[in-house]
């Protein structure tokens, strides 16, 4: 029997696991998303590898292999340099699904090796939502970048002033909203084998 539920794929960003929480463990909304998001919604979290010296090529054999065992239509989630290396994947590879949205939080350009931006990001304008998250106060991408990806994926930016680079202090309703308002209308059927994604 199918199981009626939506899929998304959720990238982190490059450094150590426990930057994207509080000491105390709470603030992890790439954790908590899944619960935000309800039933309704299939998520998966590849735990990307070679954290302190991430490799694209690396990246890119693992989120293949993910991406072969989703059928049906999929929505794609970065932080940091998990939006970057989305953005660059998206516009080299030729996905068999739809992508429903994309959404990029805190996402540098062009500044870490081998996951720069193309040229040509032409085929990212199949994708009818891709929203930006960037707060001001980000000390470790500046809020330029954000700017950037405006302008050259005609994506909604969705600004903040103090949430950092990494959206922990606070809850971050809005991409679960966004993510729920963006893939409403679609009827998404999840049919994924993810026992052995590597």
């Amino acid at each position: 029997m199918e199981n009626l539920k939506k899929n998304l794929i959720l990238i982190h960003g490059a450094g150590p696991k426990h930057y994207r929480s509080l000491a105390d463990g709470t603030g992890d909304w790439q954790a908590k998303l899944p619960q935000d998001l309800g039933d309704g919604y299939k998520v998966l979290r590849p735990e990307m590898p070679s954290l302190t010296k991430p490799s694209y090529t690396e990246w890119k054999i693992l989120m293949d292999k993910y991406v072969a065992k989703v059928r049906g239509e999929v929505t794609l989630v970065g932080h940091s340099l998990g939006g970057a290396f989305l953005v660059k994947y998206l516009a080299e590879e030729k996905m068999a699904q739809k992508i429903s949205a994309l959404f990029i939080v805190s996402a540098p350009f062009n500044t870490v090796k081998g996951f720069e931006a193309p040229p040509d990001l032409s085929a990212l304008r199949n994708i009818k939502n891709i929203y930006l998250y960037h707060s001001i106060d980000d000390v470790e991408v500046p809020y330029a970048h954000a700017l950037i990806y405006q302008t050259r994926l005609q994506a909604e930016l969705r600004t903040f002033s103090d949430r950092g680079h990494y959206f922990k202090r606070a809850e971050f309703p809005e991409i679960a909203q966004d993510i729920k308002m963006a893939t409403a209308h679609s009827d998404l059927r999840l049919q994924t084998d993810i026992s052995n994604p590597h």
